[in-house]
């Protein structure tokens, strides 16, 4: 039987059936098959991995066995079309797969982490997974104009930027506004550093999404800490196409990238796209080097060097685990 993952703790997952599994062998049909796919919920139920294995995450198609009505065995991952993570020196994180795309909860009041910020969107850019910032609490004026200057400039590096109140939004605006329409028939990754406002914003487009996460937190034995835990939202079909969902991944204060590489990381920056390979010796590194292109670059004002700061943290904390 091919079943999605809808929520997911240690080795526990809850699933959501999507029909048998033979039908389902070829990994392209099973991700493609939008039939399959937005077709009214099936059978949901508890799952677990055989032995230790942990590498599954919210989003993944798997192939289960059924134990008895309300359980199951994981026995195979359906190869994923994408998948986001995080990691450091000691383990990795994956926060979701087959997702269409990321949006990005930022506010200005906690101001929110450009550092976060610019890490999560080169985790997106390695996947190969559209991004959008969702610039949440935008009715606090003076505080949006202050970091105003910041967002004009990644809207210069092509990152799209939604404005909201999740708070005090009215309903209608939420789902057919700018946002709503981004989120129509996608599945739609949340993410945000802790009080940025992200769980207002899910609860205010998913009515029922306290109540779901008390249930899964109960099957999935994760006690009292809700948040704790990844999970798939089907958005309502009264406002939203079918296949409209949202993952809500936990609120994050650190976001390391050490399953990168060094070039995928100066690639993600798009400022340096057409300037890498440009400089006197070809293995340079950008630091102290004669001749280095993103040093003039940074000297000419062509690359801000906040964000070049940000890249020098990147690379130095992967540097110290080699």
């Amino acid at each position: 039987m091919l079943a999605e993952i809808l929520a997911s703790h240690g080795r526990q997952y809850w699933i959501r059936a999507l029909g048998d599994a033979k039908a389902f062998h070829d990994a392209d049909a099973a991700i493609e098959n939008t039939v399959a796919l937005t077709r009214p919920p099936f059978k949901q139920r508890l799952a677990v991995t055989r032995g230790r294995r942990q590498d599954f995450c919210v989003g993944d198609r798997v192939d289960v066995e059924a134990i008895g009505d309300d359980q199951a065995v994981i026995n195979a991952l359906i190869p994923r079309r994408n998948l986001l993570q995080r990691s450091d020196h000691f383990r990795h994180k994956l926060l979701a797969a087959n997702i269409d795309q990321i949006g990005l909860v930022l506010a200005a009041e906690p101001p929110f982490s450009e550092s976060l910020a610019v890490r999560v969107s080169v985790a997106a850019a390695v996947a190969g997974i559209p991004m959008r910032w969702l610039i949440n609490k935008s009715d606090r004026i003076e505080a949006l104009a202050d970091i105003e200057p910041r967002l004009e400039l990644y809207r210069a590096l092509g990152v799209g930027i939604c404005y909201l109140s999740a708070r005090h939004d009215a309903q209608s605006r939420l789902h057919e506004g700018e946002l709503g329409q981004w989120l129509q028939g996608k599945t739609s990754l949340l993410l945000g550093q802790s009080g940025m406002g992200k769980s207002t914003l899910i609860n205010r487009l998913v009515p029922d999404a306290d109540l779901k996460t008390q249930q899964w937190s109960r099957a999935l034995q994760s006690g009292k800490h809700t948040t704790s835990f990844s999970k798939c939202f089907d958005l309502p079909e009264s406002d939203f196409e079918p296949g409209s969902r949202i993952i809500d991944s936990p609120g994050f204060q650190q976001f390391g990238l050490v399953h990168c590489s060094r070039s995928e990381i100066e690639h993600s920056f798009p400022e340096w796209a057409d300037r890498l390979g440009q400089c006197r010796y070809h293995n340079c590194i950008h630091l102290q080097e004669p001749g280095c292109a993103i040093q003039a670059a940074i000297s000419d004002s062509l690359i801000d060097p906040r964000r070049y700061a940000i890249w020098q943290e990147i690379i130095s904390e992967q540097s110290r685990g080699t």
